[in-house]
């Protein structure tokens, strides 16, 4: 199993991030300074760790403005939901028997790439936001903006 985490590189506008802080000052939550935003892959299957390498460069990076991280165990930046940190992390993930359309094609275009191997794929997306904010702030962020907890499930470290 490979987690794969997209980040977009320094100099370049994390509009989605930006767009996300904007909501969050919108609803009254003035703690934030600053979000970053990056989509999340998981693909489970007998694939090696250069044909997971292949899939992020190939397929789900954008190599102009965009860098990401595969790694065969669950991870993130170095101090990602860890106590002290600057930043606060929300995971938003598609409920089990949900359909995830993004991973329906990821599937088919890594075929496409001459990757035959039988693999799942599951999309998230991950959200840093900066600022000293609650637990009780993070969930109310998380269930008014970013998941739709018909459908989502989210973790707020």
């Amino acid at each position: 199993m490979f987690y794969i985490e997209i980040y977009t590189k320094k100099g370049f506008k994390n509009s989605h991030g930006e767009h996300v802080l904007s909501d969050i000052l919108g609803i009254g939550v003035k703690d934030i300074t600053k979000v970053e935003y990056s989509p999340l892959y998981v693909i489970d299957g007998d694939i090696t760790s250069a044909e997971a390498e292949t899939i992020a460069s190939e397929l789900l990076s954008d190599k102009i403005i965009e860098t990401y991280i595969c790694r065969s165990e669950k991870q993130s930046k170095e101090e990602d939901g860890k106590i002290g940190s600057p930043f606060s992390v929300i995971e938003v993930w598609y409920r089990k028997g949900v359909t995830d359309t993004v991973s329906e094609s990821v599937v088919k275009a890594v075929k496409d790439l001459g990757i035959l191997k039988e693999i799942k794929v599951k999309t998230g997306h991950k959200y840093y936001l900066y600022g000293k904010v609650s637990q009780i702030v993070l969930s109310d962020v998380a269930t008014k903006l970013l998941a739709n907890t018909l459908v989502q499930e989210y973790i707020a470290q």
